[in-house]
C-alpha cells in the first residue's frame, strides 16, 4: 500500500511539473540587433583619379540577427555634383574596390535621393540565403561580408562616377 501510494504522489508530481512547464506558445529565438556604421569621404575613394572633394556621408544599419532583417540608412551632403548612384559594394578592403551588392535606388521599396548634392538612403532587406541580391551573391554572403569588414558603402555623382565619397562598412 506504501509503495502505491509513492506511485501515485511521483506520478502526480511528475505529471504537474509537466504541465507548469508546457506552453503553447512557440519558443522565438532571441532578437540581437547588430550594429554597422560607415563614415563616407572621398579620400577613402579608390580609383584611378583621385577624388578631392568636401563631401561626406554616413551609412549606419542594423542587422536582426534572428529574423536576418537589413535595414540601412545613408546621409550625405556637400558633394561635388549630383548623385547619380549609390550602393553597398563587396568583397573589398579599404584598398580595393569590388562588385555591387545593394543598389541603394532600385532596391524593392527603398528610398534614395538622386539629382543633389545633399540627401538620403533608406532601404530594408532580409540577409539570408533565399533572398539572391546579385547574380553572384545571396543575402547569406552578405551577411558574412559584413561581419567580415569586407563591404563598403559608395556614393556616386556626375563628377565622380566611380564614386564621390566612400566609407568601409564595420562591426560596431
Amino acid at each position: 500500500m506504501l509503495l502505491r501510494a509513492r506511485t501515485l504522489i511521483v506520478a502526480i508530481v511528475a505529471v504537474a511539473a509537466i504541465v507548469a512547464c508546457g506552453s503553447d506558445d512557440p519558443v522565438q529565438p532571441v532578437s540581437k540587433i547588430v550594429t554597422f556604421k560607415a563614415t563616407m569621404n572621398s579620400a577613402a575613394e579608390v580609383q584611378q583619379n583621385p577624388v578631392v572633394g568636401p563631401g561626406t556621408g554616413t551609412f549606419t544599419a542594423t542587422l536582426d540577427t534572428s529574423t536576418n532583417v537589413f535595414t540601412y540608412d545613408v546621409t550625405f551632403s556637400g558633394l561635388t555634383a549630383n548623385v547619380t548612384l549609390g550602393h553597398i559594394h563587396g568583397p573589398a578592403t579599404t584598398a580595393v574596390s569590388s562588385g555591387t551588392t545593394i543598389n541603394f535606388q532600385t532596391l524593392a521599396g527603398a528610398t534614395f535621393t538622386t539629382g543633389v548634392t545633399s540627401g538620403t538612403a533608406h532601404g530594408t532587406t532580409t540577409l539570408n540565403a533565399a533572398n539572391q541580391i546579385t547574380a553572384t551573391i545571396n543575402g547569406d554572403s552578405l551577411r558574412k561580408l559584413l561581419f567580415a569588414g569586407l563591404t563598403y558603402a559608395n556614393i556616386h555623382t556626375t563628377a565622380f562616377t566611380g564614386g564621390e565619397i566612400r566609407g568601409q562598412i564595420t562591426k560596431q
